[in-house]
């Protein structure tokens, strides 16, 4: 076949970027079209997202791909981060910027839930872990603060979704980036309806979701990019990262790791009950049918944040030289990733070292000790979550699959072989572009079912293989890890 090329739109919370694959029939190669940042904007009311500046990124990126591709362009599609939203109304306009999930107004949400249905009934119903920002809590907040936005909407859309609109014209919710919100039925591709009503939100701005891997309609001729096909893709960025893992057998285990850390397997069928909600996992939707078995990890954030601070100070360190600085620094503490400390744009070095204080530690004193401990304790944690798969899957893979931004990471990998004991296969970089641009393929009937596309991708990608070295010294950290947490 003649080679064809389709567009990932792959937004996260720090940057956007749009990745042209060309697909000869065997294999696919990734191009960079177009990089951009994307960085919440605080705003008198909170912290939003710049929406129309990335639309404007977009475009930029497609109208590069043009130049570059012309007549080979075939369609596109749009993920992006988890839970945020836009609501429109009935003529489709935006009703405000949407809300960054960082933002503090959702704070006393999730008390505020669980009067109205216990916790355990809410987790029965949606299978999804309570993290604060979930859409739920979000729009409880809207109705508490901006009670005429809901009343005038007509729609929710989530962020790819929104995106999608204005490319193709064509309003859908995508089943994968919906089932992040905590409002969808577990596996399945229906609201609870009557969780929304008992929550006292609009059940009219739920419609009908969308399956990944569908074709939307033609891109706008305003777009001025030829006539590409828009269609979905497993819209929430992680859906698409898992669907390009390169595994060779089914429901592998995975690590998307980024801004975030999301950890877990793929299953055939979701896993709710107690015990999984006592563990804090979630059951969000993949392709074609699948359930993306997770742990949310505050990954990468924390080190952003701190570089971000130590760049306002006048010190200038790239993430290569602080994982080099941290391969021979020492380790004086560790910390909980997902503390309620760190989860919010901070002064995260000051937030670090008052965290020892409290916790009876020593401090680390240089951006090298500061990295280490970050990635020991990312590490450690990766171990701790892979203890409690293992206690419910006693078939657990012995192979790990880390992809996105974070595979590039070689230190943390190895940390990760050591302290879980499972070989690590580190790649694709670009795991959640070649994910969406397998669900094109699945669209436009290229291919026909997921395992082909992994089969694609592990002719196209060679991964780079970590195997445990020390796993002995990891033993003891985890039980001094386990009572720092406890």
């Amino acid at each position: 076949m003649s080679t064809t090329t389709h567009l990932a739109i792959d937004l996260g919370a720090g940057s956007g970027r749009v990745v042209a694959g060309h697909f000869d029939g065997t294999r696919l190669e990734l191009e960079e079209a177009h990089r951009f940042g994307n960085a919440g904007v605080q705003c008198p009311s909170g912290w939003h997202w710049n929406v129309t500046q990335l639309f404007s990124d977009i475009q930029t990126g497609l109208s590069r791909a043009q130049s570059a591709h012309g007549s080979r362009l075939t369609s596109l599609a749009v993920d992006t981060w988890g839970v945020d939203y836009g609501l429109v109304d009935k003529s489709g306009r935006l009703l405000g910027l949407p809300w960054m999930y960082r933002d503090d107004r959702t704070d006393g949400m999730i008390e505020e839930a669980t009067k109205i249905l216990p916790r355990e009934d809410l987790y029965a119903r949606t299978g999804i872990q309570f993290m604060p920002f979930n859409t739920i809590f979000q729009l409880l907040a809207e109705k508490a603060r901006s009670p005429e936005a809901l009343a005038a909407a007509d729609q929710i859309l989530f962020m790819p979704d929104l995106l999608t609109y204005w490319l193709s014209g064509e309003r859908v919710i995508e089943r994968t980036i919906a089932s992040t919100g905590q409002l969808l039925q577990p596996g399945s591709a229906d609201w609870d309806l009557d969780l929304i009503e008992k929550m006292g939100l609009p059940a009219g701005i739920f419609r009908p979701t969308t399956d990944p891997g569908v074709v939307v309609g033609p891109l706008r001729t305003e777009i001025g990019c030829g006539p590409l096909q828009v269609t979905t893709c497993g819209s929430h960025d992680t859906a698409s990262a898992v669907a390009g893992v390169p595994s060779a057998t089914a429901q592998p285990l995975f690590l998307s790791s980024g801004t975030w850390s999301l950890i877990g397997r793929e299953l055939q069928a979701p896993l709710v009950n107690p015990d999984t909600l006592a563990a804090g996992f979630s059951n969000e939707q993949g392709l074609q049918g699948t359930t993306r078995f997770l742990k949310n990890v505050a990954g990468m954030w924390l080190l952003q944040e701190c570089k971000r601070q130590w760049d306002g100070d006048g010190q200038s360190l790239d993430f290569a030289t602080l994982v080099r600085e941290a391969a021979s620094a020492k380790c004086p503490m560790w910390l909980n990733p997902d503390a309620d400390v760190f989860a919010k744009p901070c002064d995260m070095p000051a937030a670090i070292c008052a965290y020892a204080a409290k916790t009876g530690q020593t401090a680390p004193t240089t951006p090298g000790e500061f990295t280490r401990v970050i990635l020991e304790s990312l590490a450690l944690r990766y171990r701790a979550i892979m203890v409690q798969l293992r206690s419910w899957m006693p078939d657990l893979p012995d192979t790990l699959h880390i992809v996105g931004g974070g595979s590039r990471n070689a230190l943390l990998n190895q940390m990760t072989a050591d302290a879980t004991g499972l070989r690590v296969m580190a790649g694709p970089v670009e795991a959640t572009a070649a994910g969406n641009i397998l669900a094109q393929l699945l669209a436009l009937g290229t291919i026909s079912s997921l395992e082909q596309g992994r089969e694609i991708l592990r002719a196209s990608f060679q991964p780079e293989v970590f195997v445990p070295k020390s796993p002995g010294q990891w033993t003891e950290k985890s039980e001094r890890f386990a009572n720092l947490l406890s």
